[in-house]
């Protein structure tokens, strides 16, 4: 999509979903959302936390990604011109072309956090259970100061390198997202463990932080665990990037304590008359409230086996379809534990690769050929699309673009199409919106989008409402 003016970039202080009652002939589902931003200076700031298998299966794939490490982070970080020089700081006058280089082009610099855990949730320690790693030995004491990776660090990929290596002599019941709820849960302020207890006992953020030892909460004003000396992981305003590595499916899609028995079966039970929502569903939707409940923009990019048959290609959440070249997976993880991370994926507009691709058959003359995906084109894509992550007007769910009705400051847009001199236009790659001209909004502006669903919310989301 058009990258926009800096000074004009939108900081999306929150995407509020409401659905109204309204009569509609043409959609089946007569649900009208409205979507709600506000204008706010360049805000390029994400924090990429990894999450990686650290089981006995592991060494090769560790080896693959830090070995690729510089396609994934060359697709974010050009700190150089347009020609692709590098920018020099020597001398003053060379920090003032650099500054007036930033000042025009900020599209360019993405402001990231990075930091590394495991997959591990039952051993303690430097990197497991959610503690962000420091350079020192996974293991040990917990609530190490954390090792965050930022762009003006000396070596960003040398140190990548040494954090990815953590090693294959962690738990074989493999938990990625559950790891990642755990570090979020390390980032939290005093305020935030101060009023856990007020939120219903099968809310999935209570059920989860109440999991964390009191010694790694953080208390009064003290800094939260996943911190280091210039500050915490998860800083205020950022989006946030969860990428998984592992070799096998997530192993809290089978935990008997989550979500909830009282939550799951009222969960099944509201979703009874949809036939393409199941149990599985209801966990995915579990965890994926609790990102909601911590009040951040969470999106997952997963490079994780796949179960699919190879030529049979399932809906994705844009609308489309996604043909996964399988199966490959070879430890046979469940259904619901490899579905976990793919849902995860797709409902939070992010990306699933598998980390085996089939280049052989599905049948038993011509059977499968799983060979490991090509992680440096995977992790090219996955830095690529979050280079993105504040880019545009970003819709929950896919519109039925007649619909759409934009309005700034209660005034109405006019589309693109109908106004030359300025409009909003359906940017369908980024499910977005953008503006053009003279109708890009105001610093401070309310920008409110109004829209009907392409098709019915539960096929988008694998979810159905929560009334």
């Amino acid at each position: 999509m058009r990258r926009l003016k800096p000074s004009l970039r939108m900081l999306a202080a929150g995407a509020v979903l409401s659905a109204l009652s309204v009569v509609s002939c043409s959609n089946s589902y007569d649900l009208l959302l409205h979507d709600r931003f506000e204008q706010g200076g360049f805000n390029s700031d994400v924090d990429i936390l990894w999450v990686v298998d650290n089981s006995s299966s592991m060494t090769d794939e560790q080896a693959s990604l830090a070995a690729n490490f510089t396609a994934f982070i060359s697709a974010f970080a050009n700190v150089g011109n347009e020609s692709g020089e590098t920018l020099e700081y020597g001398t003053i006058a060379e920090a003032t072309v650099a500054w007036a280089e930033f000042q025009q082009n900020q599209d360019r610099f993405l402001n990231y956090n990075m930091g590394v855990i495991t997959s591990d949730i039952q051993s303690p320690g430097n990197g497991n259970q959610g503690n962000i790693r420091s350079l020192g030995a996974i293991g040990g004491g917990t609530c190490s100061t954390a090792e965050i990776l930022r762009p003006q660090d000396d070596d960003v990929a040398a140190d990548f390198i040494d954090l990815v290596d953590v090693g294959v002599a962690g738990a074989g019941d493999e938990t990625g997202i559950l790891a990642s709820a755990f570090a979020l849960c390390k980032g939290q302020n005093g305020d935030f463990w101060a009023n856990l207890e007020n939120l219903p006992d099968d809310d999935p953020v209570r059920v989860i932080c109440s999991l964390i030892p009191q010694s790694e909460r953080a208390t009064g004003d003290e800094t939260p665990c996943n911190s280091d000396a210039e500050g915490n992981f998860f800083r205020d305003g950022a989006a946030t990037a969860v990428i998984i590595v592992s070799d096998e499916g997530d192993g809290a899609a089978s935990r008997n304590d989550m979500p909830p028995e009282s939550w799951l079966t009222r969960c099944i039970d509201d979703n009874a008359q949809n036939p393409s929502f199941g149990p599985c569903d209801c966990r995915t939707q579990w965890f994926l409230d609790f990102f909601d409940g911590v009040g951040r923009q969470v999106v997952f990019f997963n490079i994780t086996p796949s179960y699919q048959l190879k030529g049979d290609p399932i809906a994705w959440c844009d609308g489309g379809e996604l043909d996964i070249p399988g199966p490959c997976n070879e430890f046979g993880s469940g259904t619901c534990s490899l579905d976990f991370y793919q849902q995860a994926a797709c409902e939070s507009l992010g990306s699933y690769v598998p980390i085996a691709e089939n280049v052989g058959g599905v049948t038993q003359d011509d059977p499968p050929d799983c060979r490991d995906i090509n992680f440096e084109e995977a992790l090219g894509n996955i830095g690529a699309k979050i280079s993105n992550l504040d880019q545009g007007w970003r819709l929950s769910l896919t519109p039925d673009i007649a619909s759409i009705s934009v309005f700034v400051d209660d005034e109405e847009v006019p589309n693109q199409s109908e106004s030359p001199s300025g409009g909003w236009r359906y940017v369908p790659a980024s499910n977005s919106i953008d503006f053009t001209g003279e109708a890009v909004p105001d610093f401070n502006a309310t920008v409110d989008i109004y829209y009907l669903p392409a098709f019915g919310r539960d096929a988008q989301t694998g979810r159905g409402l929560p009334f």
